[in-house]
């Protein structure tokens, strides 16, 4: 068994109405899928689904930390992750994605495996920039080693000496 399939929902046999669900992801779901940057984390993702006559409404609501690199230093540390998204599913001849937030399923079926959506909506939530937050006193929690030497490198002044060249023909042509 595919350990993903534990992210199926069976809507079939649900009446009308609302309907919840709740799902634990930890380091086994990022393990499952195939070149993700995230390899692990605690998230619990509870999701209402709205079951009407001719569609599927869920809303996903998103809470935990995944495990992942600093930008700026490099060294690993927990993200927190909060947020919701919503998902509608209609039903159709054939399975397409009509935008990022509307699926058509085949009329036929009788679940949905949720785990792209959330793995998706995942990362989605994580930050543009990954860097260690700062501790309750604003000092930034980076790794110090690190700090000091970005900081030595970011003040010395290197150029191509390519370019050097180029600049003492230039000043001897008398150009500015």
């Amino acid at each position: 068994m595919n350990y993903l399939d534990n992210y199926e929902i069976t809507f079939s046999g649900l009446g009308l109405g609302e309907h919840s669900f709740e799902f634990e992801i930890g380091d086994k779901f990022f393990e499952s899928f195939d070149y993700s940057e995230i390899k692990q984390g605690e998230i619990k993702v509870g999701i209402r689904l709205e079951k009407q006559e001719r569609m599927l409404v869920l809303n996903f609501n998103l809470s935990g930390y995944v495990h992942v690199m600093c930008d700026r230093c490099m060294e690993f540390y927990d993200q927190p992750i909060t947020g919701t998204e919503q998902l509608f599913v209609k039903f159709g001849d054939e399975y397409r994605e009509e935008s990022d937030d509307i699926i058509i399923i085949p009329s036929g079926n009788h679940n949905i495996n949720i785990s792209q959506f959330i793995y998706e909506y995942i990362n989605l939530l994580l930050p543009y920039k990954c860097v260690h937050p700062n501790d309750d006193a604003g000092i930034n929690t980076c790794n110090p080693v690190a700090i000091d030497a970005i900081e030595k490198l970011s003040t010395q002044h290197h150029t191509d000496p390519r370019w050097d060249a180029l600049k003492t023909l230039k000043d001897q042509l008398g150009e500015k």
